[in-house]
């Protein structure tokens, strides 16, 4: 994709922005999530497995940003021509990234930005409230606040065709849009 060419669209935003976007998330989220399994179960059962995460929490929060950024990376690497190696992490100050250097379909990307949601944040919470384990619970409350940047990018998709080219921003949060 040719970056300065006429036909293509920015989508992005300041990584300010999306913190405070994403912090504005975390009661919603909390409510969401919580709820059910209070009703199900109860709050004391949350407030044991809260206190049991919180024991592992320096060890969750690091392999948790890593496993997060590569479930990005593996995803993206499945719709590359270059697979691995079009894919590159890194830190953005405070803030770890995953950024494909190839363009991807919106489907694609999709798919890419909302796997860490899935598989750390709505599985384990789910499974938390089937079983309830207020451990997991909160492992997956955790990890969908973590989100947050990805449901932002993902909300600023919404509305393009399946089909469209987008290229990840190579150093903001957002991405090109192809317009044809």
């Amino acid at each position: 994709m040719d970056l300065n060419s006429e036909n293509i669209k920015e989508y992005t935003l300041s990584i300010g922005k999306v913190n405070f976007y994403s912090l504005l998330m975390i009661i919603p989220i909390t409510v969401i999530l919580l709820i059910p399994f209070i009703l199900i179960w109860d709050y004391e059962t949350f407030v044991i497995g809260r206190k049991e995460f919180m024991r592992f929490f320096l060890y969750a929060l690091i392999f948790g940003i890593i496993i997060h950024e590569l479930l990005h990376g593996i995803t993206w690497a499945l719709f590359t021509k270059g697979g691995f190696k079009s894919i590159k992490f890194g830190i953005n100050g405070i803030t770890p990234y995953c950024h494909c250097k190839e363009p991807l379909k919106v489907k694609h990307y999709v798919l890419g930005g909302i796997m860490p949601l899935i598989i750390m944040g709505i599985i384990p919470s789910i499974i938390g409230t089937l079983l309830g384990n207020g451990l997991y619970l909160s492992f997956g409350i955790f990890f969908t606040w973590t989100a947050g940047g990805d449901i932002i990018s993902l909300f600023m998709l919404r509305k393009l065709e399946s089909e469209a080219l987008v290229s990840d921003h190579p150093n903001k949060m957002g991405f090109y849009i192809e317009i044809n």
